[in-house]
């Protein structure tokens, strides 16, 4: 029962807020304040040509992204330079909603010279404008400034569709496992499928999944791997388990398929 209800929670938000490393943030920045991805409702990018998207917190798969746009936020660093801007209509701008209702935005940083009666103005390479409770202060981060202006269109729409064969073969096996393992159901991976002597009924697969308890970040996560065997004569046999310790942040992307 208890990994009926494990699964369950998995299909809900699988890929949650296992993303990020954990990183240091400025307490307070100019009267700003780090964001709580947990206070977060959505984030929307909006481009003045008409074209937008949101990302909700309630999605699963998007709340990584969102986390992610929180982390470079709340880690970004100070930028010298004016805040008001005359005139000044940006291309694209970014709204953070919050569940109490505030909203913080981020849009590009443009320098404007005005010159024969006339206007140029250029964008500041990796230099955003944040507004939070009235406050603006420029930040500097250049993975948030190509997010901002280009990075957001490529945002996958959900799971690919290897990543749901992968979850459903996985979790036919996964109750082959001891309840000691029980806990391993955070981004599960089918490593390998090879036939046994060419048949194609019979198989042998290498799996793995990093452990749920380790999805606040505080700790590293462990990697379970699965060696066994598939046939119609013997069905499901476990061969081989093995438990990675403490794997790298890098390593736990790429388990979730967030980094190559």
């Amino acid at each position: 029962m208890k990994k009926l209800v494990i699964i369950g929670l998995v299909i809900a938000g699988l890929f949650s807020p296992m993303l990020l490393v954990k990183a240091d943030v400025n307490p307070k920045l100019n009267g700003i304040h780090p964001l709580k991805t947990e206070e977060v409702n959505s984030v929307q990018v909006k481009r003045l040509s008409g074209r937008s998207r949101i990302f909700q917190i309630n999605d699963g798969y998007e709340e990584v992204i969102i986390r992610k746009v929180i982390n470079w936020i709340n880690t970004s660093r100070p930028a010298n330079g004016v805040t008001e801007f005359e005139s000044y209509k940006s291309p694209v701008k970014l709204k953070v909603t919050m569940s109490n209702g505030d909203v913080a935005s981020l849009e590009p940083v443009f320098n404007c010279i005005t010159e024969n009666d006339g206007k140029t103005c250029t964008l500041v390479d990796s230099e955003v404008l944040y507004t939070q409770n009235k406050v603006k202060v420029r930040l500097k981060s250049q993975e948030l400034y190509d997010w901002l202006l280009v990075g957001w269109k490529y945002e996958s729409y959900g799971a690919s569709k290897e990543e749901l064969l992968d979850e459903t073969l996985y979790f036919r096996y996964f109750t082959q496992l001891d309840e000691k393992n029980s806990d391993f159901i955070m981004c599960p991976k089918i490593d390998s499928i090879e036939r046994i002597a060419g048949a194609d009924r019979r198989h042998i697969v290498q799996a793995s999944a990093l452990n749920y308890g380790a999805h606040h970040g505080d700790v590293p996560y462990d990697r379970i791997n699965i060696t066994l065997s598939d046939t119609p004569e013997n069905g499901v046999k476990i061969t081989n388990v093995s438990i990675e310790k403490g794997i790298s942040g890098k390593e736990s992307r790429i388990q979730c398929r967030r980094e190559s």
